[in-house]
Parts: structure tokens; C-alpha cells; sequence
């Protein structure tokens, strides 16, 4: 679906009306809506990439960001769980 076909797919939506007359559902086409899925999935990618910049940033400077393990600890939790130790906290 090219973005001009889109585009006017989601500015005349054909409305479900109820018994009381007014608008309850909105009906689109599959490929309409794999395109707002499509849309949305690539939204949430761009926020998680901006959200990951200052760690990413930090790792490119050889820097441990806040908050990650390193491998030596990560290495013990797994460990611990394969010895049955249960859950790390």
C-alpha cells in the first residue's frame, strides 16, 4: 500500500454504527491494517533506539552504562541457577 493510499484509507474510515445510532467500531482493509501495525512497530523501534542512545553511547566509549552486569556477575547468576540455587534477587 503506497502512503498516499494510506493516507486516505485512515481519513475515510468506514464507521460500525450502533443501534443508537452512533459510531461504535471502525472498519479497514488488511492491508490498511498491516500498514498502522507496520507504522506502530516501526514507532516503538525508533523510541526503544532513542531510549538506548546513552547506553549505547556509553558502551561505545568502553564504558559499563548504569544498571548492566558485567559478564564476570551475569556468569555467577548463571551459575547459581544451574546449581540450583534458585532465582538471582
Amino acid at each position: 500500500m503506497g502512503v498516499a493510499q494510506f493516507i486516505r484509507a485512515i481519513q475515510r474510515p468506514s464507521y460500525v454504527i450502533g443501534a443508537d445510532g452512533q459510531a461504535t467500531a471502525v472498519l479497514v482493509d488488511i492491508a490498511t491494517w498491516r500498514a498502522i501495525i507496520e507504522y506502530l512497530e516501526d514507532v516503538e523501534d525508533s523510541e526503544t533506539l532513542r531510549a538506548a542512545a546513552a547506553d549505547l553511547a556509553a558502551l561505545a566509549q568502553g564504558q559499563r552504562p548504569a544498571g548492566w552486569k558485567s559478564w564476570e556477575e551475569f556468569e555467577a547468576e548463571l551459575d547459581a541457577l544451574e546449581a540450583g540455587g534458585g532465582l538471582p534477587a
